[in-house]
């Protein structure tokens, strides 16, 4: 007959097999509805934080990215020359976001393409001159490895 103890022991061996012997659960990859729901978050709160016009929106850029800007050569930038421009911009010019576009989202499992239109103002603060900026603003989105979303490229068209 069988004590207690060894009763336990065989259970406890038993248990250990059973969970060395199973797979492990792989997690499923979010869908495209997923992830276009994400990066339209994203994009929403970058706005959103763009529009105090303090530097906090530089943060949903990653430490180096692809920039293509009107009349400008292709370059890797960094978010400390991002901040650094933004600076001299934000010096000479009181910016207000007008209006822009819900977001169109094209997803990838790792990356995603937003876009949408934009339009806003830049007002000289010595002259009170004011620059019109309507476009198209295009982002590049990817998936980083703490699984948050980092811009990686951008461009935009000016009318």
């Amino acid at each position: 007959m069988i004590n207690l103890k060894q009763k336990a022991l065989t259970l406890l061996s038993l248990s250990f097999a059973f969970l060395a012997c199973q797979t492990p659960e792989t997690e499923t990859p979010p869908t495209d509805a997923e992830i276009t729901e994400l990066i339209t978050k994203q994009v929403d709160s970058l706005y959103a934080v763009y529009e105090r016009f303090d530097y906090d929106w530089i943060e949903f850029y990653a430490d180096d990215y692809t920039a293509i800007y009107p009349e400008t050569p292709i370059s890797i930038t960094t978010k400390d020359s991002l901040k650094a421009q933004w600076e001299r911009i934000y010096a000479k010019y009181d910016v207000k976001l007008i209006s822009r576009g819900r977001p169109t989202i094209i997803p990838s499992q790792d990356m995603a393409v937003s876009y949408n239109s934009f339009n806003e103002i830049f007002v000289n603060k010595e002259t009170k001159d004011t620059i019109n900026n309507i476009g198209t603003y295009i982002i590049n989105w990817k998936r980083q490895d703490d699984d948050s979303w980092k811009i990686v490229f951008e461009t935009l068209h000016n009318e």
